[in-house]
């Protein structure tokens, strides 16, 4: 199993707090919000060797303190369905886990991850208000059909972490490195290869946070009871 945390962007947003720094480097209790990411995954079994993080922003910042750092130059450019098929085409063929470099989550996330008897999850949350979020559109019996934020009813949250057999990546890359998704999140083309490949979806009830505010930072802090 592979891991790849996407990290290239600026994080413009919280730029009064990242300092020049790539936001998954932001302090969140003891640790960085990455640090935090790589000891949890370490917990849950998987080897810093297999852990991949595709950089863009400040890259040398990472790159001086984590390993297998993979660099995104245009990042101000283009966007993370770029960054994705970057990374896939730069790491050894195998299973796959991929999330955000600014999501808090608990370990027990990643477990749910890594025993479910799906090759193929999107892990999702319950949620009623999904203003600001990205919904999933499923099948009756379960499957992921559509995702991405124009999804607005499902009652589901999608949190940013995928899992998919290592089956899926040519099929993929394919999607990723189409010249149509380079300025697209990937969602896009996750979407196109769900006609595909199913996804199963895999609701969690266990704590989870995503940080693209400030407010975001500090209600992490204060779920996570990790304040400074």
């Amino acid at each position: 199993m592979k891991v790849i945390i996407l990290a290239a962007g600026q994080g413009k947003r919280l730029k009064n707090y990242t300092n020049g720094k790539p936001k998954c480097l932001l302090t969140i209790g003891k640790e960085t919000i990455i640090e935090r990411q790589v000891r949890i995954l370490n917990e849950c079994g998987i080897n810093r060797a297999d852990i991949y993080i595709l950089a863009g922003y400040a890259h040398e910042l990472l790159e001086n303190q984590m390993e297998n750092v993979i660099v995104n130059n245009e990042y101000d450019k283009k966007e993370n369905s770029y960054s994705l098929g970057l990374a896939l085409k730069n790491i050894p063929k195998d299973d796959v886990i991929v999330l955000d470099g600014d999501l808090v989550f608990e370990n027990k996330i990643i477990e749910e991850v890594l025993n479910s008897k799906e090759k193929n999850v999107i892990m999702t949350k319950e949620e009623n208000d999904l203003s600001e979020s990205t919904g999933i559109k499923l099948s009756s019996n379960g499957y992921v059909e559509e995702i991405g934020k124009h999804i607005k009813n499902s009652g589901f949250v999608y949190i940013s972490i995928f899992k998919f057999s290592k089956v899926v990546i040519n099929d993929f890359l394919t999607e990723l490195l189409n010249e149509k998704y380079e300025h697209t999140w990937y969602t896009s083309p996750l979407t196109a290869i769900l006609k595909k490949h199913r996804f199963k979806n895999l609701v969690t009830k266990y704590k989870w946070h995503e940080i693209d505010f400030v407010e975001d930072y500090e209600e992490t802090k204060k779920m996570f009871n990790l304040g400074e």
